[in-house]
């Protein structure tokens, strides 16, 4: 056995392989450590090397066990040794190891071995031919560590989700309470303006800008006065507006009257103006014609002589 300050593992020396089960003492100092955690385990480990935490024969958690009756600080961790009786050699050495909630190893028992009640021909060999058996118990353990670990994720991540949807609805019931609030104003304010109206009396009111206006409920003759006047009012109106459209169409179409004037005596105008230029081109044409064909009648040889008897007659002279 081996004391720790805050964890004692109490185990016999040598334990028979036929028992059906085993039993640990684990006890705790108060003054460290006042009770185990959720997660904390004992588990059986090979002398052979270093502990493998991932990779025991069996484990227990502490808190699946009950007290011991006469020591309130004592937990009997029983283990059922069915489950690892396959996997343990005949006077081979073992230890219960603790470990914690944080996979560390918190402490470790005396070594123990296990051996038959009766003469046998055990050997070590039996531990080789159940080597696969130890890894898959290994491999199950870790899993089984992989799968806490993504359970406490989840839970953190509720917790978070709880917190926030706790917040929420806080802020909605005060909203909530801001808005019954604003309700029970407005039905009061709006009780008592029916009230003030029914007693005839004026009503101040002011909007958020600051506008003020006053209402007061007229009676039935002030409001048929006011109907009769306002149909009058409402007649002159449109009257008044018929009126300044008529005379608005009366201007647009003298307007217009004048307009087609203007047009009609500024094409005349271009008609007078575009007759005597149409003579004159006519005219200009007709000579450019007259001097080709005269030009094209005389022949090129009689000018020559021509030019050559007027240049001798001059010479004699």
């Amino acid at each position: 056995m081996e004391r720790s300050s805050s964890v004692i593992l109490v185990t016999n020396k040598r334990y028979f392989v036929e028992d059906k089960f085993l039993i640990v003492d684990c006890f705790f100092n108060l003054e460290k450590m006042s009770r185990p955690l959720l997660r904390d385990c004992i588990g059986l480990y090979s002398c052979d090397g270093d502990i493998k935490l991932y990779e025991p024969l069996t484990f227990e958690y502490v808190r699946d066990h009950p007290r011991s009756v006469s020591n309130n600080n004592c937990f009997r961790i029983r283990f059922v040794q069915q489950l690892f009786a396959k996997s343990i050699c005949c006077s081979g050495k073992y230890q219960f190891v603790y470990v914690d909630s944080y996979l560390k190893i918190a402490t470790v028992s005396d070594p123990i071995e296990f051996v038959h009640k009766n003469d046998c021909n055990c050997n070590i060999s039996l531990a080789q031919t159940n080597y696969m058996a130890h890894i898959k118990m290994g491999q199950d353990f870790n899993v089984l560590i992989q799968r806490l670990k993504c359970l406490e994720a989840r839970l953190i991540e509720y917790e978070e989700g709880k917190k926030e949807a706790i917040q929420l609805n806080e802020q909605l019931v005060k909203k909530l309470k801001v808005c019954e609030m604003l309700r029970s104003r407005g039905e009061q304010f709006i009780d008592g303006l029916y009230n003030a109206l029914d007693q005839g009396k004026p009503v101040k009111l002011t909007n958020s800008k600051g506008y003020i206006r006053w209402i007061k409920r007229m009676s039935m003759v002030e409001t048929r006065n006011f109907m009769s006047t306002k149909t009058v009012k409402n007649d002159i109106y449109l009257t008044a507006i018929i009126n300044a459209q008529e005379q608005e169409i009366q201007k647009l179409r003298a307007i217009n009257n004048e307009l087609k004037f203007k047009f009609l005596k500024y094409n005349e105008q271009l008609m007078h103006v575009n007759e005597p230029e149409i003579s004159e081109t006519d005219d200009k044409t007709t000579d450019t014609q007259l001097k080709s064909i005269v030009i094209q009648s005389i022949a090129s040889a009689v000018v020559k002589c021509m030019d050559d008897s007027e240049i001798s007659d001059d010479y004699c002279e």
